[in-house]
């Protein structure tokens, strides 16, 4: 365990050192400005547009809902607020350098990227018809066909830029946070994950509002995303720890610093007086940032949730006999040694109830928060006269009702957890499972409606809830539609992307699936294979949940895969908050229940309630 001297690596002690050894990144980012700023100049390729292309570029031109001065601000000095205010606190240089350095990395490097392809590629923006013919009187060569733009010079310049939109800098925020916060540091707080998938929430608003503002195409934000945020991952990572490991809370140079100084017998150089130890016993490093927060402070200091060093827990011998404490990794074939029985409601319910009483509270919020979104009004898409090919499918009503799918994606995996419950009385299991779901369907939700209200995507039956009558009527100026049905007929019509159906079906039985792939010890390498039809037998029915939405045509089929790869991406993320992966050897229970026992044996509490050991086999 590493002395950590919070205090002791400031700006004036430490700041010059830091910046000279990175002086040359810090050139090489001048070069990146620069080469940005040609790209910026120079003139894009101009792409063959027939007249037969016009139908998906006659989008109105609009200004900017996000204008371009606002970017920098949400994507660089937000995060450089978050770096600055925790080094305010922790007074740790090498954090604040690598933090700021990173993100201006994180984001020239994408700009650099997205504007290259962007000029290669020269894909016209939804809006090019009036930004080549303002007038709205379209001219085109007589022999190839091609445009002859009569607008503005910049302006039609600025239409052949659409490809790709990128969100780097509140990617790498992001995976900041998850360091920052512990995340992933296996005790359970899975409210963490709101706060960490809060700025990729924002950085998606933030491109839907270039769909809104019928600035880019749907592929072009898309792509972009993933461009920033790959580039973002990478640069966190060359300054930082996995979020998910014990040092992620600082940078791998400040622990580097802190083993040279102590190799040098110079551990307290700077005669600060007492050192600001803040080591747990989470592994070599592990911080607690938060050491004067009531509130999450109590999240993380209950005695029954203490972690043992890391990797340290009791074990099975594989024939079912207790065996010695000793470290999981490296011991293949041994399974842990639970004392089933011991924890139930009764005994242990209310201490993790409290434990957990933040996540639950937070929950409410989400809970709340997803009942707001539905009340407000989508952003209506313009919607002409070509585009209506694809959205008079007829309108039905529901094979899977609304109601249904909180039965499906909730109240069906808690029978099978309370099934579990009252076979093994494991209290940690229940709880963390009942959490754990409610977590992925509401944040999954939560997401779901606001990028529903935010993208207003037409469902494909919506030439019929606009004109009940079969009578089209269209505003003469604009060319956009003029709905008289029913008006929360034509609310519901503009929330087509993406499905909250699938998104949660999935949210919900992709938990459950990753459950029971633990559960049943699915990859244990013992080759049982039927055990995978159990575990994809929840995802076959999100998938029939899903596509029953296209089939109704309440949804377009690009709807449905975001969904649930969304509610998939979400659900992952909550299991692995209290589950270890399937593959381990302690897949069969959460961490919490290992911590516990772990933590009774060392308190020579092994078995404190008279009740024996128990088979730790399931079922």
């Amino acid at each position: 365990m590493a002395d950590i001297q919070l205090g002791c690596h400031t700006i004036r002690s430490h700041g010059t050192s830091v910046a000279r050894l990175h002086m040359y990144d810090w050139i090489i980012l001048l070069f990146l400005a620069v080469v940005d700023g040609l790209l910026n100049i120079i003139e894009p390729f101009h792409r063959f547009v027939g007249r037969d292309m016009m139908t998906d570029l006659r989008y109105p031109l609009k200004g900017n809902t996000i204008p371009f001065w606002a970017v920098p601000l949400i994507a660089i000095v937000l995060p450089w607020v978050v770096f600055g205010g925790i080094y305010f606190k922790k007074k740790n240089v090498y954090d604040l350098h690598h933090g700021i350095l990173g993100i201006l990395y994180s984001v020239l490097i994408t700009a650099v990227i997205t504007d290259a392809i962007k000029d290669g590629v020269g894909r016209p923006r939804p809006d090019f018809f009036w930004r080549c013919f303002p007038d709205g009187i379209p001219k085109f060569d007589n022999a190839t066909t091609d445009v002859i733009c009569h607008g503005e010079k910049s302006v039609i310049k600025e239409g052949h830029k659409s490809f790709p939109r990128s969100f780097a800098g509140l990617g790498f925020l992001a995976w900041y946070l998850a360091g920052k916060l512990r995340a992933f540091d296996r005790k359970g707080h899975i409210a963490k994950l709101c706060i960490v998938f809060l700025p990729l929430l924002v950085a998606s608003l933030v491109a839907v509002s270039r769909v809104d503002d019928y600035w880019h195409h749907w592929q072009d934000v898309f792509a972009g995303g993933i461009i920033g945020l790959t580039v973002a991952s990478f640069c966190y990572l060359q300054f930082f720890p996995y979020p998910f490991d014990a040092d992620a809370v600082w940078p791998h140079a400040y622990f580097q610093q802190l083993a040279d100084s102590q190799s040098n017998g110079n551990a307290n150089s700077y005669n600060m007086g007492p050192l600001d130890t803040e080591a747990n016993h989470e592994g070599h490093g592990a911080l607690s940032l938060r050491d004067t927060s009531p509130i999450l402070d109590s999240m993380e200091s209950d005695i029954g949730y203490k972690q043992n060093h890391a990797g340290h827990r009791l074990h099975w011998r594989p024939s079912g006999k207790p065996g010695n404490a000793s470290p999981a990794s490296g011991s293949k074939g041994i399974m842990p040694d639970t004392q089933l029985g011991c924890h139930t409601i009764g005994s242990h319910g209310i201490k993790v109830a409290r434990f957990h009483l933040y996540d639950w509270i937070i929950l409410i919020f989400l809970a709340v928060l997803y009942g707001l979104f539905n009340i407000i009004e989508p952003f209506h898409r313009f919607v002409g006269r070509d585009m209506l090919t694809d959205l008079s499918y007829p309108l039905k009503g529901n094979t899977v009702p609304f109601w249904a799918v909180p039965l499906i994606a909730i109240v069906l995996p808690w029978v099978i957890f309370g099934g579990i419950y009252f076979k093994k009385k494991n209290v940690y299991d229940l709880h963390h499972g009942i959490l754990g779901i409610l977590y992925s369907v509401l944040i999954t939700a939560v997401i779901t409606d606001a990028i529903k209200n935010g993208v207003g995507r037409p469902r494909p039956d919506f030439f019929w809830r606009c004109f009940p009558d079969g009578k089209p009527n269209f505003n003469n100026v604009t060319g956009d539609v003029i709905c008289h049905g029913e008006r929360s007929v034509i609310k519901e019509g503009y929330k087509s992307f993406p499905s909250g159906h699938a998104s949660a079906a999935f949210s919900g039985l992709g938990f459950l699936a990753w459950y029971l792939a633990g559960k049943l010890k699915a990859f244990n390498r013992e080759g049982h294979i039927a055990k995978l039809c159990l575990v994809f037998l929840p995802l076959l029915v999100a998938s029939l949940v899903a596509v029953s939405r296209v089939d109704d045509y309440w949804h377009h089929w690009q709807d449905v895969f975001a969904g649930g790869i969304l509610g998939l991406t979400v659900a992952s993320f909550c299991y692995l908050q209290f589950f270890p992966y399937p593959f381990d050897a302690d897949a069969i229970w959460p961490h919490a229940h290992f911590q516990q026992l772990a933590e009774s044996r060392s308190n020579g509490n092994a078995n404190p309630h008279n009740m024996g050991l128990a088979d730790a086999s399931f079922p």
